[in-house]
């Protein structure tokens, strides 16, 4: 009976051992998958930083050449520094006369069929480049409106800006928020909110572009058509010699919900009127992938009518 029981005693000793066993082995593999996947976690951290960090370098870069660049001609006035641009710039535009076409129709008679594409509400990293790359293909240019808070997400961000400048494009302000509460409270321009937007994203574009970027191109989210109380604003354009771009023809890919590419074509037919100077309203931030799909077909089409590009200083 003792032997018995001392053998029954060995084996459930030996099954416990077992059972502490296999629970050190499950202990021992769950932690080495916590240590991995913590490994993992950092190491992909890690690389994810590096990259910003080398985006931001080369952002960094490009920014001090261009300040040296750029340096002699900050003591310009706006107005002389812009007339050299349009000087030195044969793609480009004068914005004056292309304001008074648009707010006050006074006709621009120098006989040419001038198209001006713009692009409102980037830096994207999504459509930027593919609108760049299709404007490099067609070897022509175009304006595009800066949102400051878009231009600051990110080095890429900033990066295809200045891509978007050194390509030959001209840049323009669409103030850094684009908040219409913030921007035109009660439906009405709030001349010092205002202002203060378009100061805030010229330092976050300078940023990008060098001390010395200077633009005197300002399109009001929504248009300045769109707003009451345009005044005040008014006046202190004119004293600093700015000018507000609206438009006279677009897309419609910023109304309502989104459309495909063949809505936009349609819509751009509808607001083509064989305009002298045509302004086309688009737009380049998120979501607005069908625009970049549309455009080639609408720069086939202007072409054909026998329209040349330009861009607005």
């Amino acid at each position: 009976m003792v032997e018995g029981s001392e053998l029954r005693m060995k084996r459930k000793r030996k099954k416990r051992m077992k059972i502490r066993k296999r629970i050190n082995g499950i202990i021992l593999f769950a932690g080495t998958i916590v240590v991995s996947s913590i490994f993992v976690t950092a190491y992909y951290r890690h690389n994810i930083v590096k990259r910003e960090v080398v985006q931001a370098s080369v952002v960094e870069s490009n920014v001090k050449q261009e300040t040296v660049g750029n340096s002699a001609q900050s003591n310009l006035s706006l107005t002389e520094f812009i007339n050299k641009e349009l000087t030195v710039d044969k793609t480009s535009y004068d914005a004056g006369p292309i304001q008074d076409f648009l707010s006050k129709n006074i006709k621009i008679d120098d006989g040419k069929k001038i198209a001006f594409l713009t692009f409102d509400d980037g830096p994207s990293t999504t459509v930027t480049p593919k609108v760049l790359e299709i404007l490099k293909k067609n070897d022509i240019k175009a304006t595009f409106f800066i949102v400051g808070k878009e231009l600051e997400k990110s080095p890429r961000a900033k990066q295809i800006l200045l891509d978007t400048y050194k390509d030959g494009n001209s840049i323009g302000n669409h103030t850094y928020t684009h908040i219409y509460n913030n921007l035109y409270p009660g439906g009405k321009v709030d001349p010092d909110k205002f202002m203060a937007e378009l100061d805030e994203n010229n330092s976050a574009m300078r940023k990008v572009l060098g001390e010395g970027f200077r633009s005197r191109i300002v399109r009001f989210p929504g248009g300045h058509m769109s707003w009451k109380g345009v005044d005040e604003t008014n006046k202190r354009f004119d004293d600093i010699g700015y000018k507000y771009i609206d438009w006279n023809g677009l897309i419609g890919d910023a109304e309502g919900k989104p459309k495909s590419k063949e809505q936009l074509l349609n819509r751009y037919r509808e607001t083509f009127k064989n305009q002298q100077k045509l302004v086309l309203l688009m737009h380049d931030t998120y979501g607005k992938e069908n625009t970049a799909e549309v455009l080639p077909e609408i720069i086939a089409d202007l072409k054909n009518k026998g329209y040349e590009f330009r861009t607005l200083k």
